[in-house]
């Protein structure tokens, strides 16, 4: 057994990316190795007494990946068999170990170089969603992520023994980005998603009871061209088919209900219901064509409520925007990631830190970020409403942090700031904002740029839905009452809490690095954050809670609702001035028709108003506007399509 484990120690000296490894720490001296590999040991010095994980990655990025399947969340064997086979399929040469005596499996692949942890995060997050036995943590942080390497003795007794392939596996190290670019088109057509997640609803948007969004607006008939489609043999490319069908009834006001209706027959719904096979395409199970279909409706949605001039015609450049887009987002927020200092983490005083940035400026950058994803489009509409009610921040805020990340220090340079305007904001429409130039050029990472951002076959929306996934959750994870709202526990534990994760252990150090706030404040707050069970305390760290109990911390401090009430009134602003600049365009319009007294037995064969869209605006005795009585109506919903029409007929 002593010879078993020398021989692993040396394996593991061969193999590891860093010069160090970590170790198991005692429950109590004497007694058992607990699960908690807190310390650390020289890969140069003698063997750990105990169990070692060897880490995964260095600091260019991941040399190996382990799909760890643990037998405590699911069946681990089956799992490993489903992946297995998977990789074969794909000609992915790996090594499977039984991790320990409960069963556990280790699904190992050695990569030919670094590779950028972002792709890893993705290809755990599909596997993640078709084996339920996968923890996902080792993947998901590269600084940390670590597991025991082949020989590696188990805590319980044993060790990580091999059950299929072979140690040359892990000393070779063949396996591509491109063949990893390969395994996500795969996971994905065997239907593997990531979740999106719930990203702000886009103006004339709504969710149905059941979450899916759709469009406002009352159903109609679509295109000849999409009805056409609907029972058409599909192209080739059958993602293409679907995707036009899908933008053509989201268009049409169509909701999820109706086209899941379509899902057993319609040929324009084959990309849903199949997968790609060697003599043509496979049926998947039910579920999981629901699951895809739900999901490529939601982008679909999305798309169009971004689009709005589109029509019904087939985007071709959608996917070449998106890839784009999405590269300059990457660009900017690694770019902001590395610039604590910009956000207000150094500097002589708090003062100092200001004039040189807040984090309110980076949740805002990480808005915008966020709505480029959403239209992948180059310009987007920034309202300072909508991005206080995705921020957490209030409108001032807001408006100062579009001003600063627009203001380049050199004042003849205007690519030097982060943001650039195009066109400023205009009656009822907001300012229109791109990315600087700078965050537009190729990638250096040209392996990332091959792979990660490479159009996947279901649509090109893998990687951009996986920003929209990073770029949502740090924003939600702020934007709750009770860090914004006043007398609440306040922005600094807000962003320690966002910066803590339900996976992995973090040091203090490693939050305030994170969350952009000095080591004290980070002490400070994690007291109060314990204190009302919003974060635990490990050995190793400090880690959120599985459950969510901000909702209930923000009705303890008497906060709940505030968010709420300030979108609801930011809310009635923007119905309000846009009904006044409706009215304006309408008093400088020629040829209106204005009301006359109608004779008592008088018929109205023909509407009396000329404003479709919105009813007369209130005057006072004098004929001058009230805008209070305006608001008034606003906040009752008078701006409702049903109590419009009712208004104007």
């Amino acid at each position: 057994m002593s010879s078993d484990v020398d021989d692993a120690w040396a394996l593991t000296r061969e193999l590891s990316p860093r010069d160090r490894v970590r170790t198991a720490v005692l429950e109590y001296h004497g007694g058992p190795y607990t699960n908690d590999y807190a310390s650390e040991a020289r890969v140069a010095g003698e063997r750990p007494q105990g169990p070692w994980a060897m880490y995964l990655a260095d600091r260019r990025g991941y040399l190996f990946i382990c799909f760890d399947l643990d037998a405590g969340k699911g069946n681990a064997a089956h799992d490993a068999g489903r992946l297995s086979l998977w990789l074969d399929e794909l000609n992915i040469a790996h090594l499977v170990a039984v991790s320990g005596p409960a069963g556990g499996r280790h699904v190992w692949i050695a990569l030919t170089e670094a590779t950028h942890p972002a792709l890893i995060r993705e290809l755990a997050d599909l596997a993640g969603s078709l084996l339920p036995s996968l923890d996902k943590s080792p993947l998901r942080n590269a600084e940390t992520g670590c597991v025991r390497p082949p020989g590696s003795p188990h805590r319980h007794g044993g060790a990580s023994t091999i059950a299929s392939g072979a140690i040359a596996t892990l000393q070779r190290g063949n396996t591509t980005v491109d063949q990893l670019a390969l395994l996500r088109e795969f996971l994905v057509d065997v239907g593997a998603e990531i979740p999106t997640a719930p990203v702000s609803i886009i103006r004339g948007m709504e969710h149905d009871s059941d979450g899916h969004p759709h469009l406002v607006g009352r159903r109609r008939e679509p295109s000849a061209r999409i009805r056409a489609m609907l029972t058409d043999a599909p192209a080739a490319d059958t993602s293409t088919t679907q995707a036009a069908v899908l933008a053509g009834l989201a268009r049409a006001r169509w909701r999820y209900a109706d086209i899941a209706a379509l899902l057993e027959h319609s040929p324009a719904l084959e990309h849903a219901r199949s997968r790609p096979g060697v003599g043509g395409r496979i049926a998947v199970p039910r579920h999981v064509a629901r699951r895809r279909l739900a999901a490529d409706w939601q982008r679909a949605v999305y798309y169009v409520a971004a689009s709005p001039t589109a029509g019904d015609s087939q985007d071709q450049d959608f996917q070449e925007r998106a890839i784009a887009v999405t590269r300059a987002v990457r660009a900017v927020e690694h770019r902001a990631d590395t610039m604590p200092g910009r956000w207000g983490l150094d500097g002589l005083s708090r003062p100092a830190r200001a004039a040189r940035g807040r984090y309110s400026h980076r949740a805002v950058l990480r808005a915008v970020c966020l709505y480029l994803v959403q239209a992948a489009r180059h310009v987007v509409e920034v309202d300072v409403r909508r991005l206080a009610r995705d921020t957490g921040y209030g409108r001032e805020a807001c408006r100062l942090a579009l001003i600063a990340l627009s203001t380049a220090e050199t004042p003849q340079d205007v690519e030097g700031a982060w943001l650039v305007r195009v066109d400023p904001a205009e009656g009822a429409h907001g300012a229109t904002y791109r990315l600087s130039t700078r965050f537009s050029t190729a990638s250096d990472d040209a392996k990332w740029s091959q792979a990660a951002m490479r159009p996947a076959p279901s649509g090109g929306g893998d990687a951009r839905t996986w920003w929209l996934n990073e770029l949502t959750q740090a924003l939600h994870a702020l934007n709750h009452d009770t860090f914004a709202a006043p007398h609440s526990l306040g922005r600094t534990a807000g962003r320690v809490y966002a910066a803590l994760s339900a996976e992995v252990p973090h040091s203090r150090a490693e939050l305030s690095a994170a969350s952009g706030i000095s080591v004290d404040q980070v002490r400070r707050s994690l007291r109060r954050l314990t204190w009302y069970r919003l974060s635990d305390r490990t050995s190793s760290g400090w880690t959120r809670p599985d459950v969510d109990a901000r909702d209930q911390v923000a009705d303890l401090l008497d906060v709940a609702g505030y968010l709420e009430q300030r979108a609801t009134r930011y809310d009635v602003e923007r119905g309000t001035w846009a009904w006044w600049q409706a009215e304006v365009n309408w008093m400088r319009s020629r040829n209106k028709r204005r009301r006359r007294r109608r004779a008592p037995t008088g018929v109205a064969l023909f509407p009396q108003n000329d404003r479709p869209d919105y009813p007369a605006y209130p005057r006072s005795s004098n004929h001058r506007a009230d805008h209070v009585a305006a608001r008034t109506l606003v906040g009752a919903g008078i701006l409702r399509p049903t109590t419009t029409a009712a208004v104007a007929a």
